[in-house]
């Protein structure tokens, strides 16, 4: 007995040291092993932080007197603010708020004085960064109440833009519509060709007289109408079961989904191109997909990572999908406001999709 157990013992022994060599010697096994590891914690490192500094603020001062002075020059003597200019009406405010100059606007009233209310605009398309900003005024506000012996606390009053009442769920859930389709464009364009080898069917399909880029678009357009189909029940559900009320037009926000499903499409066959079974595939897409999320601002926003990883940013379609869908969802801005973030998704999709071409026949020669 104690002789089976002694063999069975070895023979997993064995087992486990060839499985264990055969990890280590194969250079491609290591690679995902241990590079993905570090790009991920400086990724995370760097990208997952909610503390926002060099805020940019301006104000309006209507009051134009003492307190209102003090508190102007407590916030913008913060790491967090930075004041941009001193604007002369109410409307300026709004109106750099609105085009998303600033994140946040103050305005003293001419009766500051009396009823001790300072008011706020805040951009709320992005609810983690005007919650945040709304915090670090508050706080400033108290402790200046608290230092100088204030009779009573002063007040803040805010008002949201593009989100009045300030519900997480219009920037989660309308950011939901191209973040679940990433996940299902990636996997299944990543796993197109890689599964097709794995099947045996790669062979006989490159005996047919279908050219390289016949065969990469006859994968590649599938996977963009199932996410478009996907993004269309996700803003179905957001519209009528959420009621989040879409502000820009249906036919824009549509078009911009199809360039953004084609971006993706293509870092997806990319990925297929390249890997040598399906295995491969889904791992490179799941390291691909959460540093793509955590750099798109969906959950840590843009202003708060450093300047330099705002590079990674711009690399990352997910980030011009989020703007595009909230500038038209929330704002009801036109394509032709927003033209600077759909043609780098159109650029991406060219390139990869060029670039798959390229190195399928590269592999047929």
């Amino acid at each position: 007995m104690l002789r089976q157990i002694f063999l069975s013992l070895l023979r997993i022994y064995g087992l486990c040291k060839k499985e264990f060599l055969t990890i280590v010697m194969d250079k491609g096994s290591l690679q995902v092993l241990i590079v993905p590891i570090i790009m991920q914690c400086l990724i995370f490192g760097y990208g997952a932080s909610f503390e926002l500094k060099h805020i940019p603020f301006v104000y309006f001062d209507n009051s134009q007197s003492k307190l209102s002075t003090d508190l102007v020059f407590e916030i913008e003597n913060t790491p967090h603010f930075e004041l941009l200019k001193k604007c002369p009406s109410r409307e300026c405010v709004k109106d750099s708020v609105d085009k998303q100059e600033v994140l946040l606007g103050i305005i003293f009233e001419d009766d500051f004085m009396e009823n001790r209310s300072v008011n706020l605009i805040l951009d709320a398309r992005n609810t983690a960064s005007a919650n945040t900003a709304q915090s670090y005024v508050q706080n400033i506000v108290n402790t200046y109440s608290e230092k100088n012996k204030l009779g009573s606390f002063l007040k803040i009053e805010n008002r949201y833009r593009f989100n009045p009442n300030n519900i997480t769920r219009f920037s989660i859930l309308t950011a939901m519509v191209l973040t679940l389709s990433v996940i299902q464009v990636l996997m299944l364009s990543g796993l197109s060709i890689s599964r097709e080898r794995e099947e045996g069917s790669y062979d006989m399909m490159l005996m047919t007289p279908t050219t390289p880029l016949e065969i990469l678009l006859g994968k590649a357009l599938p996977t963009i109408i199932i996410a478009f189909l996907q993004s269309m029940l996700s803003l179905a559900i957001c519209v009528f079961y959420f009621d989040i009320p879409m502000q820009g037009s249906l036919f824009e926000f549509i078009l911009c989904i199809l360039c953004f499903a084609f971006s993706v499409v293509g870092m997806g066959m990319m990925v297929s191109v390249f890997a040598k079974n399906p295995m491969q595939s889904m791992i490179i897409c799941f390291l691909l997909i959460m540093p793509m999320v955590m750099c798109s601002g969906m959950i840590t926003p843009v202003d708060a990572m450093p300047d330099w990883f705002h590079l990674v940013v711009y690399l990352d379609p997910l980030y011009y999908g989020l703007t595009i869908l909230w500038r038209i969802y929330l704002e009801g801005m036109s394509l032709s406001e927003i033209w600077v973030y759909i043609l780098p998704l159109i650029i991406s999709g060219f390139f990869t999709m060029s670039l798959c071409v390229y190195l399928f026949r590269r592999k047929l020669e």
